[in-house]
C-alpha cells in the first residue's frame, strides 16, 4: 500500500493465557478486507496502475460505498478495514445502515505526520473511538479493534518492545482495546493481542509464509504458555511495478488466490485478511475491474463458504499440502521411474477423510502401504509427528482400533495375508491375526541366521532358507530383533524430491514411518502372482517388510499392502 499507509485491523480478542478461547458471537470465523477510501476521478491513471475498476469511482460517494459494502458482503466478507479520515466516518454510518458488515480503523503514524508523539497517538485514536459505539464497527469479544500495520511505524521509526509497550501503556493502559500489531517480531505479542502479516508476496511459494508464521506463533506460545490466535492473509497476487520500483507476484490465473485460502483453512485460521479490496496501486485488488472482472469476487465467494464451514472439505488427490510433500519425497521418484526401488507409500492416493477420535475428527488419507493422519491441523508442520502414520498393523493384529488416546474398539483381528496374492487365491498363508500367537518380547539374536517359518495355525518350523540372512540389530524397547536385509533398507539413502528439487538423501525417518518391530522376521510361503513362493516378513507398529529373494534387485524388500488390508478390514471395502 501507499505509504498512506492502512491498517489492517483484524484483530481477534484474545482470552487470558489461562483461559480457553472465547467464542465469538457469530461461532464462526471471520473474513476482513483492506478498504482504500482515498480514491477520487483524478486518481485513475493507468500509467500507474496495472489494472482499474471496473466503474472509475469517487470513495466519498455513497452509493459507491454501498455498492462497495454490497458487493463484498456478497462473495462472504464480513468487513472492511478502512484508513482512518478520508471517507471513513461516512464508511461506518453506511455499513450500519445496511446491517450485518463491520467496518474497522487503522492508526497510521507514517502516514499522518501529525501524529508524532504518544500522546498525539492518543488523541488521534480518542477521535477514531467516537465512532467505536457504532453497532457496524468491528469488536472482538466486545473491545473496539485498532490495528498497525507494521512494528516500525512509531514516530522517528520506533518499533521495539520497550517502544510499543510505553504507547499502550499510554493509550490504552487498561486494556479495553484490542490491539493487532504487524511485522515479523513475534516478541511483541507480549504487547500486542495478534500478530499479522500485511503483505506475503515476498514467499517463493503459496504457503511459506503462512508456514512461517505458524511456527513464529507455535513457538511463542509455547514459551509464553500463551494461546494467541492465528490470523492468516490471503492475497490475489501483487504488481506496483507501475506504481514505484517494486515487485510483482503474478496472479496464476486465480490460483495463487485460491490456494491461500486452501493454506488460511489448513491453518484453522480464526480470521482471514485479504490484501486488498481494493489497493489499485499495489495491484493487490479483488472488487469488479477492467481485466478480471468478477473473477475475483467469485473466487472469494467460493473460498469464503469453504474457510467458514466447521466441515473440513477435504480437496481430491492429497489431502494436505504435508501429506503430499511426505508422499513425493521417496516416492515421486519412483513414480517418475527415476529410481530403482520399491514404493515406500504406493501409487494409489485414496481419498481423504474424516476419522472419529478423541470425540472429534481427524484428517487421515489411506495409500497402499499406509495411512497418514492429521491429529492438530493447526499444530507445528515443521514436526517430524505433525503428519503421523497410524498402527495399522497393530490394530490388525490384536483387533484394538484406537479411536482416542485412552479408547479402543474391539474387533476380529484381520485374516487377511501378510504378504502376496489376497487371501481368497491365497488359503493357506499367514495372516495379521497369525501373528497375535508369536508376539512375546525376544532375547537379543543378532548374528543368528534366521531360519524360523510360521505356518498360518501361528506354529513354527525350523527350515534351511532360502537365503541367507542374519538378525543384525536388536531394539531394547520392545524387544524384537531387525534382520539385515531390513536394517539395510530401513537406513538406506537415495534419490529424493524435496522443496521442489531432487537430491540425494534419506528416504525416511523409520521410526516414524514404521515404528518400532512388534515380532521377529518370519519366513513363510505365500503365493505370488499365483506361484508359491519364500518370503521373509517382519510387522512393524505401521507397517509389513517382506523380503522375497527371487524379486529383482531393487524390489526384493518391499512393504505389504497394510493401507489397503486395514480400510478392507475397518470398513469393509
Amino acid at each position: 500500500m501507499p505509504r498512506i499507509v492502512l491498517l489492517l485491523l483484524v484483530a481477534a480478542l484474545l482470552p487470558s493465557r489461562t483461559e480457553p478461547s472465547v467464542a465469538h458471537a457469530d461461532g464462526g470465523r471471520e473474513v476482513f478486507a483492506y478498504y482504500y477510501s482515498w480514491w477520487n476521478r483524478l486518481s485513475w491513471d493507468p500509467s500507474r496502475m496495472s489494472d482499474r475498476p471496473a466503474d472509475l469511482y469517487d470513495s466519498k460517494s455513497e452509493a459507491v460505498i454501498r455498492r462497495q459494502i454490497t458487493d463484498a458482503k456478497n462473495a462472504g466478507i464480513d468487513g472492511f478495514i478502512c484508513t482512518w479520515r478520508y471517507s471513513c466516518a461516512k464508511v461506518v454510518q453506511v455499513a450500519e445502515s445496511i446491517g450485518g458488515f463491520k467496518i474497522a480503523f487503522s492508526v497510521d503514524p507514517i502516514g499522518d505526520p501529525t501524529l508524532n508523539s504518544n500522546d498525539a497517538m492518543a488523541r488521534n485514536m480518542q477521535e477514531m473511538a467516537n465512532y467505536t459505539g457504532s453497532p457496524a464497527y468491528w469488536k472482538r469479544d466486545g473491545k473496539p479493534v485498532f490495528v498497525f500495520w507494521n512494528d516500525t511505524i512509531l514516530p522517528g521509526g520506533r518499533g521495539s518492545r520497550a517502544d510499543w509497550q510505553a504507547a499502550r501503556d499510554r493509550i490504552d493502559p487498561q486494556r479495553t482495546q484490542f490491539w493487532l500489531g504487524g511485522g515479523v517480531n513475534f516478541a511483541l505479542l507480549d504487547v500486542f493481542d495478534a500478530l499479522h502479516f500485511y503483505d506475503i508476496s515476498w514467499e517463493t511459494s503459496s504457503g511459506k509464509a503462512m508456514s512461517s508464521y505458524n511456527r513464529k506463533l507455535n513457538d511463542y506460545n509455547a514459551s509464553r504458555g500463551a494461546n494467541k490466535p492465528f490470523f492468516a492473509t490471503v492475497m490475489p497476487g501483487y504488481d506496483d511495478m507501475r506504481y514505484r520500483a517494486g515487485h510483482r507476484k503474478d496472479r496464476a490465473n486465480g490460483d495463487y488466490y485460491r490456494s491461500g485460502w486452501d493454506n488460511a483453512r489448513a491453518y484453522g485460521a480464526q480470521v482471514a485478511i485479504i490484501t486488498s479490496w481494493n489497493e489499485w496501486f499495489e495491484g493487490s485488488s479483488i472488487e469488479t475491474s477492467i481485466n478480471n472482472g468478477n473473477t475475483y469476487l467469485d473466487i472469494t465467494r467460493e473460498k469464503i463458504a469453504a474457510f467458514k464451514d466447521p466441515t473440513p472439505v477435504i480437496p481430491s488427490g492429497f489431502a494436505d499440502p504435508t501429506i503430499k510433500q511426505i508422499w513425493q519425497r521417496a516416492d515421486l521418484a519412483v513414480q517418475q521411474q527415476r529410481a530403482v526401488r520399491s514404493w515406500v507409500w504406493g501409487p494409489q492416493i485414496g481419498d481423504g477423510r474424516l476419522e472419529s477420535f478423541n470425540g472429534g475428527q481427524r484428517l487421515v488419507q489411506y495409500f497402499d502401504k499406509a495411512r497418514m493422519e492429521i491429529n492438530n491441523v493447526n499444530g507445528d508442520r515443521n514436526s517430524p509427528w505433525f503428519v503421523t502414520n497410524g498402527l495399522l498393523v497393530s490394530e490388525m493384529v490384536t483387533g484394538r482400533v484406537q479411536t482416542g488416546d485412552t479408547t479402543i474398539e474391539a474387533r476380529t483381528p484381520n485374516e487377511e495375508v501378510l504378504a502376496g496374492d489376497p487371501r481368497v487365491v491365497n488359503p493357506d498363508a499367514p495372516s495379521y491375526a497369525t501373528l497375535a500367537m508369536v508376539l512375546p518380547p525376544q532375547a537379543d539374536k543378532t548374528g543368528q541366521a534366521v531360519r524360523t517359518q510360521l505356518l498360518r495355525n501361528g506354529t513354527f518350523q525350523d527350515i534351511t532358507p532360502p537365503a541367507n540372512v542374519s538378525y543384525a540389530q536388536f531394539i531394547p524397547e520392545t524387544r524384537h530383533n531387525i534382520p539385515d536385509v531390513f536394517r539395510t533398507f530401513l537406513n538406506q539413502t537415495g534419490l529424493v524430491y524435496s522443496g521442489g528439487r531432487y537430491s540425494n538423501g534419506q528416504l525416511f525417518d523409520w521410526v516414524v514411518a514404521f515404528g518400532y518391530p512388534i515380532g521377529d522376521a518370519y519366513w513363510i510361503r505365500t503365493n505370488i502372482a499365483g506361484v508359491s513362493q519364500w518370503s521373509l516378513v517382519q510387522p512393524f507398529e505401521r507397517r509389513i517388510l517382506t523380503y522375497t529373494p527371487s524379486n529383482p534387485a531393487g524390489y526384493q524388500v518391499e512393504m505389504g499392502n497394510v493401507g489397503q488390508h486395514y480400510y478392507g478390514w475397518r470398513y469393509g471395502k
